[in-house]
């Protein structure tokens, strides 16, 4: 293992920043941040990897419940699999299946494996994500302001200009950007509207706030510092109430919690909430001027990839990626899309190697002065 810091930025199959000091490569990362953060249509994926230490990776997830429940039904997903999201779509699949062959008593031996293996993973998973998020913990603690100081610098660097609101989209369960926002007074949408019963509407996100403290001019100012926050994966914090998804107070109930990709069979719950947020995804990344950073995801989604990689034959689109070019699915993405010239895939090492995508180096990139 090296302890030698050095970064990387590919562009073309061609690592732009080769041969400079740590320094120089550091102050060069930022300006393409910054230059990406000023973007007129900024818009931020970010995945699981922002949440640690807080919130486990899925991948180390999955392996924790394979190790702790030998009886599950694993099919393709046993040995190093990491994709727990895909394993429960494949479960719940399977489930809908066996509901068609149950024996005259109404009972099928497989199904009830198919349905314990889904609810041991499903309640395993809720599990690792936190609930209470006023909690003394230190691991809570850092990735808290580790997401405070992120949405600290990009409002410090897009300043007071007259831009769109920032689009915010993860796969992540947890609320740690919503917690974030609301302790910096950050104004966000997620798509629900009411207060006493929260529902999700997702005509919410085409509003947009004003300042109306001096209501008497002829043009009132809009809100900049807003958000809509997209959960393209679903929340710990939602639950299918009849046929409408409402927001509540997470808990350790299983039964109703809305989890990615594992939603009601029924037809009207397949397209809402997800088939909006995606579609969100979709139009604002064809957006004129429009940019994409994407920070600890790690390409496992083959979906958002396949939105990610059209956007690219958008010659007034940028793609900026923070990750690990050795990471199996993020490998396989470059070689697909690396010879695009509007394509930057950031990496490197800082303080271990193999961790310049990590989230306190992405943040200390656009806040910090590029010292070594």
């Amino acid at each position: 293992m090296s302890d030698e810091k050095l970064l990387y930025h590919l562009r073309d199959g061609i690592n732009q920043i080769e041969g400079l000091s740590f320094k120089d490569q550091k102050g060069r990362v930022k300006k393409v941040l910054n230059d990406c953060l000023m973007s007129k249509n900024l818009n931020i994926l970010i995945g699981s990897g922002c949440s640690v230490p807080a919130v486990p990776l899925m991948g180390w997830t999955f392996k924790r419940i394979k190790e702790a429940n030998s009886d599950l039904v694993l099919g393709k997903f046993n040995g190093d699999s990491p994709d727990i999201e895909g394993y429960l779509n494949w479960l719940n699949t399977g489930i809908n299946f066996l509901e068609n062959f149950l024996d005259e008593d109404g009972h099928s031996a497989e199904l009830d494996k198919y349905r314990t293996s889904f609810e041991t993973t499903k309640k395993f998973l809720l599990d690792s994500i936190p609930k209470d998020y006023e909690k003394d913990n230190q691991d809570m603690e850092l990735v808290k302001e580790n997401y405070r100081k992120f949405y600290n610098a990009i409002f410090s660097i897009r300043g007071i200009k007259n831009y769109s609101p920032v689009n915010i989209y993860t796969t992540n369960y947890d609320l740690f950007n919503e917690v974030a926002m609301e302790q910096l007074a950050i104004h966000y949408t997620n798509g629900f509207r009411g207060n006493v019963k929260r529902v999700f509407d997702p005509t919410v996100f085409q509003l947009r706030l004003v300042d109306d403290q001096q209501r008497y001019k002829d043009r009132w100012s809009i809100i900049r510092n807003y958000v809509k926050l997209y959960k393209i994966h679903g929340s710990i914090d939602w639950n299918f109430q009849d046929k409408e998804v409402i927001q509540k107070s997470p808990s350790k109930e299983v039964e109703n919690v809305v989890i990615y990709p594992t939603i009601n069979k029924h037809l009207e719950t397949q397209q809402t909430p997800y088939s909006e947020l995606f579609r969100a995804l979709t139009i604002n990344l064809q957006k004129p001027d429009s940019t994409l950073l994407v920070l600890g995801y790690g390409f496992p989604d083959q979906h958002i990839n396949q939105l990610i990689s059209q956007s690219l034959s958008n010659e007034d689109f940028s793609l900026i990626v923070l990750g690990n070019k050795d990471e199996e699915n993020a490998a396989a993405f470059l070689k697909d899309f690396g010879h695009k010239q509007n394509f930057h895939f950031i990496g490197g090492t800082v303080n271990s190697e193999g961790d310049g995508h990590h989230f306190t180096n992405v943040i200390d990139y656009t806040t910090g002065d590029s010292d070594e």
